[in-house]
């Protein structure tokens, strides 16, 4: 295998696929990449850790076509330290020379035999889907994707696909966020519903290569495998087996008791309530009244804070209490300068409700 490649984009390409890269420390050749010098001048990047595999593909000029699998770490800091110009792989044996101007490394590699068997082709069935959309429905989910000591279901979001529709769905079982968005105009419409849960370090990986990315986002199915193609990179990952439990039963309809206030004052307000939390006093007692509303935090041996700032609160004087971080992590991620709660009861979940999108946060008791 011998090809001339762009430094430049040998490390762009090295960066799309370093996710799923050594976490499996008993296996060494997942700490491996495995490159193909490929006809057409095809270069084909492939990492994998089981359950998460990357393929990127990137031009290059191929003297002879081949496969390798290289230690994925060792490799990256020497693309990284090279010039920004050309640079020649060439495997001789069972070493990989790589060499730039003066500059020539050696270095060992391992059997691409003993590569996990990918399955690289796309299946036909394609569902278009929008980069923008998508990353807006995962920035306004993912914060809800359970991190705790709970059910395996609740470590992933909800995708669910039917007619011209799309909606993400995450929740730890204290907060639920529900997000629906319409397929692009070109997408034929879905008549069986597709519906799976994508586990969060998977949604992390799709999210790092749809970033910067203009082009539509493609979704196909392979079995019990998942996979989204983004131009040059596809993204294949297993997904949660289990049944999502129907949240549609746990949002509620709306009610004519609703606070509305600045998103930037409740946030800051928060931010500073927050600097008193410890594990065992997370709580925030919001006092609303019609005009203005009391934001007060006590935690014993720190101290306590009281603020008071505007509000329009149409129901009667409430006064109900909140884990902070879960007001701070849905406020920081809406653009909009004022928002509405839909209030129920102190012992009700609150409601931030707007077009397309629902956000539900269960009280706390102090």
């Amino acid at each position: 295998m011998k090809f001339i490649i762009n430094q430049s984009s040998l490390l762009e390409a090295l960066h799309r696929i370093s996710g799923p890269v050594g976490e499996k420390q008993n296996f060494p050749i997942l700490n491996c990449i495995l490159v193909k010098a490929e006809k057409k001048d095809k270069i084909k990047l492939i990492s994998t850790n089981l359950e998460i595999t990357l393929i990127t593909r990137l031009e290059g000029s191929i003297e002879e076509e081949g496969v390798t699998a290289i230690p994925f770490k060792r490799f990256i800091s020497i693309v990284r330290e090279l010039p920004k110009q050309e640079i020649v792989i060439e495997i001789r044996k069972d070493n990989l020379f790589i060499k730039s101007e003066k500059i020539e490394f050696r270095i060992n590699c391992m059997n691409p035999e003993e590569f996990p068997q990918i399955e690289e082709s796309i299946e036909e069935s394609l569902i278009k889907l929008s980069t923008s959309d998508l990353l807006e429905m995962i920035k306004m989910t993912s914060f809800c994707v359970g991190r705790e000591d709970l059910s395996y279901i609740f470590s992933g979001i909800l995708f669910e696909i039917l007619e011209d529709k799309i909606n993400l769905v995450a929740t730890d079982g204290k907060r639920l966020s529900f997000i629906q968005r319409q397929l692009p105009s070109t997408q034929p419409l879905i008549t069986e519903k597709i519906k799976f849960i994508l586990p969060i370090k998977s949604v992390y990986e799709l999210q790092k290569i749809i970033k910067e990315k203009k082009e539509d986002v493609f979704l196909f199915i392979k079995g019990n495998d998942i996979g989204f193609d983004i131009k040059d990179t596809i993204l294949i990952t297993k997904t949660i087996e289990g049944d999502f439990p129907d949240y549609s039963q746990y949002i509620p309809q709306p009610t004519q008791n609703v606070l509305i206030l600045r998103k930037d004052d409740f946030l800051s307000s928060l931010k500073r309530a927050q600097i008193l939390s410890i594990p065992e006093y997370q709580g925030v007692r919001l006092n609303m009244q019609k005009t203005q509303m009391s934001i007060l935090k006590s935690t014993p041996q720190l101290g306590e804070l009281k603020e008071v700032i505007g509000v329009n609160y149409t129901g009667t004087p409430l006064e109900i209490s909140f884990n902070p971080n879960y007001l701070i992590d849905v406020l920081k991620n809406i653009e909009d300068e004022n928002v509405k709660f839909e209030i129920y009861g102190a012992d009700k979940p609150a409601v931030l409700r707007k077009e397309g999108f629902v956000y539900l946060v269960l009280p706390i008791k102090i």
